[in-house]
């Protein structure tokens, strides 16, 4: 399942505003390629911390929907490596850890071929009953 959300922020193909992001799947995880204009930057030729945190998110909460659970983040942990510069390629891969009743336990990373530029953990919370 993947279902569309056209003006979600990271991957809504109507957000005028937003990233719209491509992911795709692959062994248990949610895959992307992106480049970030300059806009996106908070100081001069650094991406804003806001957005890498929103791409590390949705990395995670698209796995969940691929396995056909509708979750919301309740926590996330962001650790920032290095800066995102604007208009250089990145990856962003998200998957789950663990399943635990109505708890889903996220990983995700933002790389190129070179580096690790922010991890994130989150827990998410299962909409179903």
């Amino acid at each position: 399942m993947d279902e569309r959300y056209d003006n979600c922020f990271v991957c809504g193909k109507d957000n005028p505003v937003g990233l719209k992001m491509n992911f795709d799947y692959i062994d248990d995880c949610a895959l992307a390629t992106f480049r970030l204009l300059s806009h996106f930057e908070g100081y001069d030729d650094i991406i804003h911390g806001g957005i890498v945190a929103a791409i590390l998110d949705e990395s995670m909460a698209k796995i969940i929907l691929h396995n056909n659970i509708k979750a919301v983040t309740g926590s996330i942990e962001i650790s920032y490596k290095r800066p995102l510069r604007p208009e250089r390629e990145y990856r962003v891969s998200g998957k789950i850890i663990r399943i635990r009743k109505r708890i889903i336990e996220t990983e995700a990373e933002i790389s190129d071929e070179k580096h690790i530029y922010a991890r994130a953990k989150a827990r998410f919370f299962s909409l179903g009953s």
